[in-house]
């Protein structure tokens, strides 16, 4: 399997993995880049898609630092075999404040996933299964033992300003 990248940036850095083992391979910003409270941004990463192995196609994917630490995210984008262009990524800040990452952070990470083909067709008849049409929550087992409303953003401020803990889901 390979990937090939061009670098447009001359501190473009080619995706590595942190370990051996690791699944995703880093994605470096080749700037400083803001991205406002709620708001996103197109981050660059100084390279374009050169050439992937056919049968192969891959997944920005998010950093779980900057998930939990930060509430930062990216685009979830699915990046089929023959593109061949830029990758920037397009990344969301779902907290209140303004984050700044410096030149050179790991923003996300690219999978790589075999591409499976199937065949759609069409039918007038459905199979019976054991689940049939029983959709969201039909299987039961959930764990939750007492409902709560929803915190809207102005309670959470105001919860914040008294000084209250807020748990991390």
């Amino acid at each position: 399997m390979e990937l090939k990248v061009i670098k447009t940036h001359p501190d473009a850095k080619l995706p590595e993995r942190a370990h051996e083992a690791d699944s995703g391979y880093d994605i470096y910003s080749v700037e400083e880049a803001t991205i406002p409270g709620r708001g996103s941004t197109v981050v660059n990463v100084g390279l374009k898609l050169a050439f992937l192995t056919k049968g192969w196609w891959f997944r920005i994917e998010p950093r779980s630092g900057l998930g939990f630490k930060h509430n930062i995210q990216p685009h979830l984008g699915i990046i089929d075999n023959g593109y061949r262009g830029d990758l920037g990524v397009k990344l969301y800040n779902f907290s209140e404040v303004d984050v700044t990452l410096e030149k050179g952070s790991r923003i996300a990470q690219l999978i790589l996933y075999p591409h499976i083909s199937f065949e759609i067709s069409e039918t007038d008849k459905i199979d019976n299964t054991e689940r049939g049409d029983s959709g969201f929550g039909s299987t039961g087992g959930s764990t939750v033992k007492k409902k709560s409303a929803p915190l809207d953003i102005h309670m959470i401020r105001e919860m914040e300003a008294c000084g209250t803990q807020l748990p991390i889901i």
